[in-house]
């Protein structure tokens, strides 16, 4: 029994750990649900264009986190639909397990208003929308179901992140700490606001006496080597996890997130433990409007409301806004979390089950075998 996978993960970019993480997580859960049997071949389609030489004979290839395009965007990642035509020309299933938008600032009324694409709209009507099909689109989040239903595309529903569920953790009580001993603080994509990170993290520091460690998944350049020489002499600890999702598992020993990765966010909640996310776009704001999750868009109220009136134009001025500080509820919304015995961590953890029994385990089920 084979699949092909499409991950996302950047091998010549970024090294994004939290893109190797939702492939990784989606392979984890075919072995267990399924059979620990089956053979997953995975390729990179940000960097990879050999869609002419791949065998024909998949039982289905498998899209995580697949992104819909918005009208006057770019298809990203670039290869993508070679992919998509692949499964098409063969006649294998094609199945997207949690499309997930980008969209900045990532507003409810923006994914109310915004058009897809209409080529891309074409062929997912054409892929998604006939009876009995065996291709199939979810999303990964409320906001992307939204602007996919919006459009006339028929879903499965909102499956949640892929990376969410761990088989070793479903279900399990949280696991929240007694005293917080450390602190891991992700560092944003917005490079205007690592300063402010730093800061952050220094705070935290003097807050809660403890640990604290800046962790960072994916990078352009030098930046980790730079910003450990510059920051060599604080009272921070850094720490490179961008390369692949075992990186990750650096997580499994700090007791609680605060920061701007959304990976690093759903690692501590797929383990069960407390995590404040600053969102940064749709990916963000969407998935802790499913979870109703602990944390707060990292974009000024100009953008929020901008969106209501101009959807588009409030992401295409993305770098307008990336220069401004972020709101600072990070301390007030953390204590409150803390002295409520992390009520809004134990809510989203119940959410996380219900995705799993309502709508990602029902799809993998349907996933042909």
């Amino acid at each position: 029994m084979k699949y092909l996978l499409l991950s996302t993960y950047p091998v010549k970019g970024t090294r994004n750990s939290g893109d190797d993480l939702i492939g990784k997580s989606v392979i984890k859960l075919l072995k267990h649900h399924l059979d620990a049997n089956i053979k997953v071949d995975t390729v990179y389609v940000s960097d990879m264009k050999d869609a002419a030489n791949l065998p024909t004979d998949y039982k289905a290839v498998l899209a995580p986190v697949l992104r819909p395009t918005v009208k006057g965007e770019e298809v990203v990642p670039k290869y993508r639909n070679e992919y998509l035509r692949f499964a098409v020309n063969n006649d294998i299933p094609f199945i997207v397990i949690g499309s997930g938008w980008k969209q900045y600032p990532g507003t409810y009324a923006q994914s109310m208003n915004l058009e897809m694409d209409p080529s891309e709209k074409r062929m997912f009507k054409k892929l998604f929308n006939k009876k009995a099909s065996s291709n199939i689109i979810s999303s990964r989040d409320a906001y992307t179901e939204n602007f996919i239903r919006n459009n006339g595309i028929t879903s499965f529903g909102t499956t949640g992140d892929p990376a969410l569920f761990d088989p070793e953790y479903l279900g399990l009580p949280a696991r929240l700490p007694d005293r917080i001993k450390t602190i891991a603080v992700s560092m944003p994509h917005n490079r205007f606001h690592n300063g402010k990170t730093y800061e952050m993290a220094k705070e935290l520091k003097k807050r809660y006496s403890c640990r604290v460690i800046l962790t960072f998944h994916g990078y352009y350049k030098n930046l980790y080597t730079d910003l450990a020489k510059k920051w060599a002499d604080g009272p921070i600890e850094l720490i490179d996890l961008s390369g692949d999702a075992e990186k990750l598992n650096f997580y499994n020993n700090i007791d609680l997130h605060v920061g701007f990765r959304l990976h690093a966010h759903i690692f501590f909640l797929r383990t069960r433990k407390p995590s404040l996310l600053l969102a940064e776009d749709g990916r963000a704001t969407g998935h802790l409007a499913t979870i109703k999750g602990l944390g707060y868009s990292a974009a000024p109220k100009e953008a929020f409301e901008l969106s209501k009136t101009m959807p588009l134009e409030a992401d295409q001025r993305r770098r307008h806004f990336n220069r401004m500080a972020p709101p600072n509820d990070v301390y007030t919304l953390l204590e409150q979390e803390i002295n409520s015995g992390y009520q809004t961590t134990k809510k989203s953890l119940q959410i996380i089950d219900s995705l799993w029994r309502d709508k990602m385990k029902p799809l993998l089920e349907l996933i042909p075998y």
